[in-house]
């Protein structure tokens, strides 16, 4: 069985575990490899807070119950919302933009 934050990164779009504390911190993609990220974080004294993910289109959080790690994450979500707004922005990758492209050149039924 799964523990609260593997299920939530397991059912999430977007998933970042957020390392720091005092507020400063570090978002590290779950997708990604980690190794050199979480390494830098620890050489720097960051502990981990949490979890910050997109599930089925809502935000997320599973957070370490201590205070400080409540705090680190909350200043933590604004960068996430940052992250995921930009993610939004760009134009979907390869066959959904040709899908797109056809979509447009279609001619719209209602200037007949």
């Amino acid at each position: 069985m799964y523990d609260p934050q593997e299920q939530l990164v397991f059912n999430s779009e977007i998933a970042v575990a957020v390392l720091g504390r005092a507020g400063e911190f570090v978002l590290i993609h779950l997708d990604d490899a980690i190794e050199d990220a979480m390494a830098a974080a620890i050489a720097k004294g960051y502990g981990y807070c949490g979890t910050l993910a997109v599930v089925k289109g809502q935000a997320a959080a599973k957070c370490e119950p201590d205070p400080d790690s409540v705090y680190t994450m909350m200043h933590a979500a604004l960068a996430f919302v940052q992250q995921v707004a930009d993610r939004l922005k760009q134009p979907p990758e390869g066959d959904a933009v040709q899908f797109l492209e056809h979509l447009y050149a279609l001619e719209d039924p209602r200037r007949e």
